[in-house]
């Protein structure tokens, strides 16, 4: 693989070049650093511009258009990542060489500009038929969470940890939020969005990248001064003892959050200790610390997973139990977590851990999307290429995860309490 970068004035082009793949991917991503207040309208706004443009003012005329591309795909993502909010406009499209046409390259690059740049907006609005569309379909997503215990108790968790951090913030909004934007006003960000939010691109594929950086400079007039900074990661409060909070809903079995501070992480241990430590805590399945301690030795619980939340500094495990089964639960996370910042780590789940991480690596390595996410976060928070993790993973050592465990302070337990009767 052969990376590049193309710097211009407001914006750089990424580029990967590899034979692996027969399909090109492109992502433009408008980046940061995140407001409550704007996270809605963001997303809103990303979705917005998927659906439809001036060219293309419905949603169907976009999808033939996509069609006679030879299937090209275009959509928006929206997330949040420690205090950075990220946009991404993604599109694939077949590598060039496999279609009889001169002009398929330039053609098939110029339009997700062509949408971004005009969209579909009469006096200073949005299309009032595509607004409500989206707007209906957001308050649908947002209500949906309820429906699912997990994001459910893991959005509670992070409002009681701290209601006013960005980390309990939703890339969604609320349903307030959404309620509230109009087709003007979210015109009137759109304009906002474009000059204010620094911008880089990033493509793989089996193409002349010269070229590439070339038709795309010609087809995109971002006019965005890269004049300020964008700080990824967020300081969330401590405690000196962890807060417990419970609540009630309407599910079958009681679920468990328990959130640790990562407090004051090197470099090192933030690019790979961290991941391996999960591994070997959590993350690693049947040879997992908590998940041998729960399920296999004690069958507390139905199911335990753990999110490894570095840029906001946090680590979180979550388990899905009886509520009878709560008590001991905690009391064994607290054990093995314990365990580790005591060095009480074997040779075996040191082995099975590096073992499953460099297969891991070795899989997302043949995939396009986690090389261009892996290449994003090596340009915008300096993270560490997929080539430099496996040298990384391979020398790690029990002692490393040691000092981590150290590091790791517990901030709070939230239990959703099932309302059913225990069987």
């Amino acid at each position: 693989m052969k990376y590049q970068k193309f710097e211009f004035d407001t914006y750089n082009i990424y580029t990967i070049k590899t034979d692996k793949f027969k399909n090109c991917h492109m992502e433009i991503t408008f980046y940061d650093n995140a407001k409550p207040e704007e996270l809605g309208l963001r997303n809103f706004l990303v979705d917005m511009l998927c659906h439809s443009s001036k060219k293309y003012p419905k949603r169907k005329d976009l999808v033939i258009k996509l069609e006679e591309l030879y299937q090209s795909y275009f959509y928006g993502v929206s997330s949040r990542v420690g205090n950075m909010v990220m946009n991404s406009f993604i599109y694939d499209f077949i590598n060039p060489e496999f279609v009889n046409d001169p002009k398929f390259l330039e053609n098939t690059l110029k339009l997700p500009f062509e949408v971004l740049e005009n969209p579909n907006v009469t006096n200073a609005a949005f299309d009032e038929r595509t607004f409500k569309i989206i707007q209906k379909r957001i308050l649908s997503d947002i209500e949906s969470i309820k429906e699912n215990p997990t994001n459910y108790a893991f959005r509670r968790a992070l409002y009681h940890m701290d209601k006013d951090s960005i980390t309990s913030k939703s890339v969604l909004g609320t349903k307030e939020e959404v309620e509230a934007i109009t087709k003007e006003s979210l015109y009137a960000y759109y304009e906002k969005f474009i000059k204010k939010s620094l911008c880089n691109i990033y493509i793989i594929g089996d193409l002349d990248m010269e070229e590439v950086a070339k038709i795309i400079h010609k087809n995109f007039h971002n006019n965005c001064l890269k004049n300020h900074r964008v700080e990824a990661f967020v300081e969330n409060k401590t405690r000196k003892k962890e807060k417990i909070f419970k609540e009630q809903g309407d599910f079958s079995q009681n679920r468990l959050v328990v959130g640790f501070n990562l407090e004051k992480l090197t470099k090192e241990e933030m690019a790979c200790t961290l991941t391996f430590f999960n591994e070997v805590l959590c993350s690693g399945g049947l040879k997992a610390k908590i998940y041998k301690s729960l399920r296999e030795d004690n069958e507390l619980c139905y199911s335990v997973s753990s999110i490894n939340s570095k840029y906001d500094h946090m680590y979180f495990i979550y388990v899905g139990l009886d509520k009878k089964n709560v008590p001991l639960a905690i009391k064994l996370i607290k054990k093995c977590v314990k365990e580790m910042a005591q060095g009480k780590i074997s040779e075996e789940e040191m082995d099975f851990a590096r073992k499953q991480l460099l297969t891991y690596l070795d899989v997302v390595m043949d995939n396009q999307n986690s090389l261009i996410n892996n290449y994003t976060f090596h340009t915008i928070a300096n993270g560490p290429l997929f080539d430099e993790l496996k040298e990384s993973v391979k020398n790690i050592t029990a002692n490393d995860l040691k000092n981590l465990g150290k590091k790791l302070k517990l901030n709070f337990i939230y239990e959703l309490e099932s309302k059913g009767e225990e069987a």
